[in-house]
């Protein structure tokens, strides 16, 4: 039983992973899948409706499990970019897919007359809400790591720190499984640009926090390893 139960979670956690990286790939599909049940509901109403409703609840409660449990252990080479990239949380993804098909759930009903302003402030509300999940899950590149410092790229805005800017002890502690507190020596080479909520003291990643740490404070206490930042054999080292 334990071992089902194990392989069941890798199965799950490697799934997350497969929607994060193919996140471009995964909306796309969402949206057409939507429009198609929801014109198979003139002939299939039942099994179409039925359908969304059961991939609203699904990708929804999956979103929240991304959340809880996917904070994998590794960082991702991109030699072309000499950076190393947290993997993203595909929590955000999923969810604006379940949006998605909500959307499509509550624009096929069919309501008496007087419902019919509270749907339309809902498809309202649902179209705006989705449009933004949308765009949290297609634009969010999350933390990279460069020769240069770290980088964290958020959809309306960016935040960089230079090597020399990190304290040199301890310049990131965990906080929980994906987030980090940074601590700095010279706070006035931080750059942050456009609209970043949140403290510059306070980093939320996918990668598991403990790893991240470790590998900040690796870059800070030897500048020389820096600039192999990116390479395949530098990945295999650091992990």
């Amino acid at each position: 039983m334990t071992d089902v139960s194990f392989a069941h979670r890798r199965a799950t956690l490697a799934a997350f992973g497969l929607v994060a990286r193919g996140r471009h790939l995964f909306l796309p599909a969402a949206g057409l899948l939507a429009v198609l049940l929801m014109l198979l509901t003139r002939w299939f109403w039942w099994v179409a409706g039925g359908t969304m409703a059961v991939l609203t609840v699904g990708l929804y409660g999956l979103s929240v499990v991304a959340i809880l449990l996917y904070h994998p252990r590794e960082l991702c080479a991109r030699p072309a970019l000499g950076a190393f990239e947290a993997p993203l949380n595909p929590n955000r993804a999923l969810l604006a897919g379940a949006f998605t098909f909500m959307g499509t759930t509550v624009l096929v009903l069919q309501p008496g007359a007087q419902s019919q302003v509270a749907r339309v402030v809902a498809l309202v509300v649902l179209a705006v809400v989705t449009a933004g999940l949308w765009y949290l899950g297609w634009r969010w590149n999350g933390v990279r790591l460069t020769a240069g410092g770290l980088t964290d790229h958020q959809p309306f805005g960016s935040l960089f720190v230079p090597w020399a800017a990190f304290a040199g002890h301890d310049p990131a502690v965990p906080i929980g499984r994906n987030q980090l507190a940074l601590y700095f020596d010279r706070p006035e080479l931080v750059v942050r640009r456009g609209y970043r909520p949140g403290s510059t003291h306070y980093l939320t990643a996918g990668a598991d926090a403990d790893l991240l740490a470790r590998v900040i404070a690796e870059y800070v206490a030897e500048p020389a390893r820096r600039a192999a930042i990116g390479s395949e054999t530098e990945l295999r080292r650091v992990l």
